[in-house]
C-alpha cells in the first residue's frame, strides 16, 4: 500500500475531510469536503488501471456538495435582491438574506389607494405590517401625530398578543406589506424547536 507513489493523496484527502468535520460553518465544511473528495478522485484516476467506479461515485459527492455550496452562498448573499428588497431587508436586522427571502415571499404587498387604517386602537389584529413609506399617521387616545417610516406595525401583538395600543394609518400612495401573524408565529416556533439542542 505505502509503496504506491500517489498514496499521499489519500491521506491529504483524509486531512481535508477531517478538518471539515471540525469546523462549525456549513459552507467551509462543504468546501473542505470537496477538496478532500477531489484528492480521492485524483488518486483513483492515477491508478493503473484507473478505478473508475470510485472516480464516478466520488464525483457525484463533489457535484452534490458543489450544488449545496451554491445554495448556501445564495442564501447568505444580497447580490440578487432588488433595490426595494434590499431596503426592506435592512429593517430585518436579525434575519439572514435567506431567512428574509422566506419571509418576503409570504408578504402581501399593497399600495394604499386611499387613506388606509391598518390597526385600530384597542382592537386585536392577526397581521403584521411593514410600511415602506417616509411617514404614516398614529392616533392614540384622541391625539394624532406623524411617525417616520419605514417601520413595522403590529410587532408587539405578534410577539406578545393583546390589542393595538394605537390606530395606525397608511397615507394614500404608501407601499406596505402584510403578513399573517399566525403563520409567522408557527414558523418562529419551528425555528426555535430546531435550534434548541
Amino acid at each position: 500500500m505505502f509503496d504506491n507513489p500517489y498514496i499521499a493523496l489519500i491521506f491529504l484527502g483524509l486531512f481535508f475531510r477531517s478538518a471539515g468535520f471540525l469546523v462549525r460553518d456549513e459552507l467551509m465544511l462543504r468546501v473542505l469536503m470537496i477538496i478532500g473528495t477531489f484528492c480521492d478522485i485524483v488518486f483513483y484516476a492515477l491508478q493503473t488501471p484507473s478505478i473508475w467506479g470510485s472516480v464516478m461515485t466520488n464525483t457525484v459527492l463533489v457535484v452534490i456538495n458543489a450544488s449545496l455550496i451554491i445554495i448556501i452562498v445564495f442564501e447568505r448573499s444580497i447580490l440578487f435582491m432588488s433595490k426595494t428588497d434590499r431596503r426592506v431587508f435592512e429593517q430585518f436586522m436579525t434575519l439572514s438574506p435567506g431567512q428574509f427571502r422566506w419571509v418576503n415571499r409570504r408578504a402581501r404587498w399593497r399600495i394604499a389607494d386611499r387613506r388606509s387604517v391598518l390597526l385600530h386602537e384597542g382592537e386585536a389584529s392577526d397581521a403584521l405590517f411593514f410600511i415602506n413609506a417616509p411617514t404614516y399617521t398614529v392616533e392614540k387616545q384622541g391625539v394624532s401625530y406623524t411617525a417616520k417610516g419605514p417601520a413595522f406595525v403590529g410587532e408587539i401583538m405578534l410577539l406578545q398578543g393583546g390589542v393595538a395600543s394605537a390606530t395606525v394609518i397608511a397615507h394614500k400612495g404608501a407601499i406596505y406589506a402584510e403578513w399573517d401573524a399566525h403563520k409567522l408565529r408557527c414558523a418562529m416556533r419551528k425555528t426555535v424547536h430546531w435550534a434548541t439542542p
